[in-house]
């Protein structure tokens, strides 16, 4: 058995209901909810991104729009000259990648059991 401790890429520790800003390189970014789900036995939204691609935040941008996501919270920005419709249908297209992800991942090599 061992301890497992999240940290950011600036060296931020994190903890389960923590806020994390995802970095894509694009015009919008994600903020999700550090949380673990049990069913799949990982902790998200790490499961599908580099740990480098973390920055902690103290809160979710007022601006920020809900995800459909139904297993944790997420969140998105745009920019505000951006169409609402395209970046939406953009995101979910994205979410749906990080859905493959997990798929490839099904059989990893790692699970986390809380006890």
């Amino acid at each position: 058995m061992f301890k497992l401790e999240l940290y950011d890429r600036a060296g931020n520790h994190l903890q389960i209901g923590d806020i994390v800003k995802i970095s894509n390189g694009r015009e919008f970014n994600f903020y999700a909810e550090v949380k673990y789900l049990e069913d799949e036995e990982v902790i998200t939204p790490f499961h599908t991104f580099s740990f480098h691609s973390f920055e902690k935040v103290d809160k979710v941008p007022e601006n920020a729009i809900k995800s459909t996501e139904k297993r944790y919270n997420i969140w998105f920005t745009h920019s505000p000259e951006s169409d609402i419709e395209a970046v939406t249908e953009h995101v979910n297209n994205y979410l749906m990648e990080w859905r493959k992800c997990e798929t490839l991942l099904k059989n990893k090599c790692f699970r986390i059991a809380l006890i």
